[in-house]
C-alpha cells in the first residue's frame, strides 16, 4: 500500500485562482513547465506525510476544537526557485494568525507520529512546477496588482502524485480535499 501524502492547507475560491492564473499568464506561458490546474491552488500550511489512520482521526479530532482566527495573506510577488524548478506567487508577510495556525498543526502533527520537518512558513501558491525558463526575472518580481486572499477555511488534504522516483515530475499535481474547518475569527 503506498504511503499517503497528507497536508494542512489553504484552498482558494475558483474566482481566485482564476484571477491569479489570470494576472500571471505571461509568466506561466514562458515559465517552459508544467502549469499547476486551478483546482489544485493551495497554501500549504503543513505537511504531515503518512500517518496511521488512528493518528489522523486524533489530529483532526483536535483541529475540531481548534478555534483559529481568520486572516488575510497578500501575494505580492512571482519568484522562482530554481531548486524545487516552480514559479510561485509568493506573500511576503505571514500575519500572526497564520503563523500560530501553523505551529500547532505542525506540533500535533509531530506528536501523532509525522516526521515531517517543520519548516517556517512561507506562503506561497505554486504556479508552475519543472520550469525551465525562469524569464528575464529569475528570482522575484512585482505580482501587480496584489492578490489578497481572505483565508477563512483550513482543508485537509491528499496528494495523489506519485512519489520520487515514481516519474513525479512527467504527472501533474493532484490533490483531494478530505476535509474541512472554518477559520472563525474569534482567535
Amino acid at each position: 500500500m503506498a504511503a499517503r501524502r497528507l497536508f494542512f492547507a489553504l484552498w482558494p475560491e475558483a474566482y481566485w485562482a482564476e484571477g491569479l492564473l489570470e494576472a500571471t499568464h505571461d509568466a506561466i506561458a514562458a515559465s517552459g513547465g508544467r502549469p499547476v490546474p486551478c483546482a489544485d491552488l493551495h497554501v500549504t500550511l503543513c505537511f504531515l506525510g503518512a500517518l496511521e489512520e488512528a493518528a489522523l482521526a486524533g489530529v483532526c479530532e483536535r483541529v475540531n476544537e481548534l478555534r483559529p482566527a481568520d486572516f488575510e495573506l497578500e501575494f505580492a510577488a512571482l519568484e522562482y526557485w530554481p531548486h524545487a524548478r516552480l514559479l510561485a506567487a509568493t506573500a511576503a508577510v505571514a500575519p500572526t494568525a497564520a503563523l500560530e495556525l501553523a505551529r500547532v498543526l505542525h506540533g500535533w502533527a509531530r506528536a501523532a507520529g509525522s516526521s515531517t520537518e517543520e519548516l517556517p512558513l512561507r506562503p506561497h501558491v505554486t504556479l508552475v512546477r519543472g520550469v525551465s525558463t525562469p524569464g528575464p526575472s529569475p528570482h522575484a518580481r512585482p505580482l501587480l496588482p496584489p492578490r489578497r486572499l481572505q483565508a477563512r477555511r483550513l482543508h485537509l488534504a491528499q496528494s495523489l502524485v506519485r512519489g520520487a522516483g515514481e516519474a513525479s515530475m512527467a504527472a501533474p499535481a493532484r490533490y483531494v480535499r478530505l476535509q474541512s474547518w472554518p477559520l472563525t475569527g474569534r482567535g
